[in-house]
């Protein structure tokens, strides 16, 4: 008869490093902040583009400038800034010098052509003034070239509507 042994071997466990044995615990830690911080961001963004919205759409601004070259106007509207301006009118105003206001009777324009960056404007223009129904949007970088050439009466100004405000500018 064998007898068996009564001291069991076992093999001893390998030592597992604590920086190994609290990996779990530091991935779980940075999985929560993680989150936090997601949540965090999304709120500020919508809370602080919400606020920023007013100021960006003030920083729109249009370059118009109008010379009459041998009985052409030309009038160029540049679009700067951080987002879309829309167009709403176009009109031609006579100066008094000696009331300082300005009148827009019996001025007019004909013969237009309109591109936008040198390409056919998506809505015709084929005359001036457009006291309103106008709707370009131009965005920044865009510029709008109206081209007449058969005026009547002696403009000397233009004046751009947009949704927000009012452009005048003198013909040169």
């Amino acid at each position: 008869m064998t007898a068996k042994s009564l001291i069991k071997t076992t093999k001893a466990m390998p030592k597992v490093p604590r920086k190994l044995a609290r990996r779990g615990e530091f991935n779980i830690l940075w999985a929560i902040v993680a989150v936090v911080g997601i949540a965090l961001a999304l709120f500020l963004i919508f809370y602080v583009f919400h606020g920023a919205m007013p100021s960006l759409g003030a920083s729109n601004t249009l370059t118009v400038t109008a010379e009459e070259l041998g009985g052409v106007l030309v009038i160029n509207i540049k679009a700067m800034g951080v987002s879309a301006v829309t167009v709403k009118a176009i009109q031609l105003l006579a100066a008094n010098p000696t009331s300082n206001t300005a009148s827009t009777s019996g001025l007019s324009a004909s013969d237009c052509v309109a591109y936008l960056n040198g390409r056919p404007s998506p809505q015709p223009i084929s005359s001036l003034p457009i006291p309103s129904g106008l709707s370009i949007t131009l965005h920044p970088g865009d510029t709008l070239t109206i081209s007449c050439t058969q005026i009547s009466g002696s403009p000397t100004e233009v004046e751009v509507f947009t949704t927000g405000s009012t452009y005048i500018t003198p013909i040169s």
